[in-house]
């Protein structure tokens, strides 16, 4: 399992230098995107692969979140084939399928920050988290969630001074799950929080360590947030700890039950 999250934090690592790389090419034009895309439907058809051979090769196992584990990296990869394929044939107005279940988001969280303490050790920035566990149960699409904390996280650790500490909060407020973050960096401006979820947009703040930052984190979060059915907003005054918070309907049951 350690050489399996080890070999993801170096993708994740290569796929943040190609998108940064991106900002180097002058002008892209339609024949680069197709070659480019078509390159990286290559690259998922192996990791598609290499997933339903773990599916096999790990069928029976008497974790049951094992299966979870690659079911959720098959979905990522068939999202991913989704937008590769806008890429190469055109947006054709078609939206991703979502794969709705019940989701446990503590434990979703809790995993999250495991994995970001491993990638802000270097900038000696501490991960906390208070969860609330056994109760913070959602309907809604396990990647889509993966994909928001990523984001909010990520940004949370490219705009903290070293030394720094992160806080994410996972609990039930009436009827909701709210989740946190939040962490020690400068805040925003009133002018960047008018412009704040404006794709592509950089902000008078920048990244603490040289991270590459293309303005589409917070974006992204909160469309992908949007479409699985919650509601997402930030709050980053200038001089105060930024902070971003999700909601989601609570469900203690699934749909069918």
């Amino acid at each position: 399992m350690k050489q399996v999250m080890e070999a993801l934090e170096n993708a994740r690592a290569n796929l943040d230098q190609a998108i940064a790389g991106l900002e180097k090419i002058p002008e892209i034009d339609a024949e680069t995107v197709a070659y480019t895309a078509h390159k990286l439907k290559n690259f998922l058809a192996v990791v598609g692969a290499a997933s339903e051979l773990l599916e096999v090769y790990l069928a029976g196992h008497p974790d049951e979140q094992v299966q979870i584990w690659i079911e959720g990296l098959q979905h990522a990869v068939q999202l991913m084939k989704h937008d590769v394929s806008r890429l190469m044939f055109s947006a054709n107005g078609t939206e991703p399928k979502f794969k709705l279940e019940k989701v446990d988001m503590a434990l979703l969280a809790f995993r999250g920050c495991n994995f970001y303490r491993h990638k802000a050790a270097w900038k000696k920035i501490q991960v906390n988290s208070e969860l609330q566990p056994d109760c913070c149960f959602a309907w809604t699409d396990r990647v889509a969630v993966a994909v928001v904390l990523d984001n909010l996280l990520s940004n949370a650790l490219k705009f903290s001074e070293n030394g720094k500490q992160i806080w994410v909060h996972v609990r039930t407020e009436q009827d909701h799950i709210v989740c946190t973050v939040r962490d020690e960096g400068p805040g925003l401006s009133v002018e960047d929080q008018v412009r704040l979820f404006q794709k592509g947009v950089r902000l008078s703040n920048s990244p603490t360590g040289g991270e590459p930052s293309l303005g589409y984190g917070l974006v992204i979060a909160r469309i992908w947030w949007k479409k699985s059915a919650g509601a997402f907003g930030a709050k980053a005054i200038r001089g105060a700890a930024p902070t971003s918070t999700s909601g989601y309907p609570l469900s203690g049951k699934t749909p069918e039950s």
